[in-house]
């Protein structure tokens, strides 16, 4: 499964990159999720998508929700919608 988390972002440049090595530590840690990397969507109206590769949803949440994360700012990471997508389909 694939779950795409796209966000917009209005913290510094710095801020993003510490944010980034904290979700691939954490997962990295985790049994079931792959972080793939933060890539530019230029077919959506948000500035950044994070890239996973799960098991299920329910694990991802674990980890992006979890201890080893910090709280969120809502003033630096406004909004943000996920896209799940099952398979792959055989």
């Amino acid at each position: 499964m694939i779950v795409l988390l796209y966000f917009d972002w209005f913290g510094t440049a710095e801020e993003l990159k510490e944010l980034d090595e904290k979700v691939k530590a954490a997962c990295a840690e985790a049994d079931g999720v792959d972080y793939k990397g933060r890539y530019a969507p230029d077919n959506r109206k948000y500035h950044f998508v994070s890239v996973f590769e799960v098991e299920s949803y329910d694990k991802l949440l674990e980890v992006l929700l979890g201890p080893k994360m910090p709280p969120r700012d809502y003033k630096k990471l406004t909004h943000g919608v996920f896209e799940i997508l099952r398979g792959p389909l055989e």
